[in-house]
């Protein structure tokens, strides 16, 4: 036990002034300050990092998708296809499935509600692309390769639809190209 007595005839006082209550305060009021504002900071951090994903992965899933259908198909179908413009449009004709009654088939890629959207024939279209983004520019260009083989050229630019707040939105612009197969 703490002899009081002897603290004060040494003139040691027992407690705290006004003084060090103030200091103390302070220094926990600057602690408590810096927690809450780094925790803010890293909830923006994660939330513009989930953002970026969800464009990226959007982007690149769709233009993977692309590039294989693009790879397996015989040939461009004219008719369906817009090319040079924004929004563009490719038709390809691909060679049916094994067991089915027909020998060739179409597959189209265009922009459906914001969306990237492909249809195969005979079934409805599929949105290649998430609700949380909208594609705002999509062309195809068509080339020949150094074989005299049809290349398809892609670009394809996506943007977040998160949030008014332009700290939280994000956008990626793809190009990539691929060539019809040619056997």
């Amino acid at each position: 036990m703490i002899n009081f007595q002897f603290l004060k005839n040494r003139g040691i006082t027992a407690g705290f002034t006004l003084i060090e209550m103030l200091v103390y305060i302070a220094l926990v009021t600057i602690i408590v300050s810096v927690i809450v504002a780094f925790s803010f900071w890293m909830i923006q951090i994660s939330a513009k990092a989930k953002v970026n994903s969800e464009v990226l992965a959007n982007a690149r899933r769709a233009m993977e998708i692309m590039t294989y259908e693009i790879r397996k198909s015989k040939s461009v179908y004219a008719p369906t296809s817009v090319f040079d413009k924004n929004p563009g449009q490719l038709g390809l004709q691909q060679t049916a499935a094994a067991g089915s009654e027909e020998t060739t088939t179409f597959a189209d890629f265009f922009i459906c509600n914001q969306a990237l959207c492909l249809k195969r024939e005979k079934t409805p279209p599929i949105a290649l692309t998430g609700s949380s983004v909208r594609v705002t520019n999509f062309l195809f260009n068509r080339r020949l390769n150094s074989l005299n083989a049809e290349s398809i050229r892609i670009t394809l630019k996506v943007e977040s639809l998160a949030s008014n707040k332009p700290e939280y939105t994000n956008s990626i612009e793809l190009t990539g190209a691929a060539n019809l197969r040619s056997y």
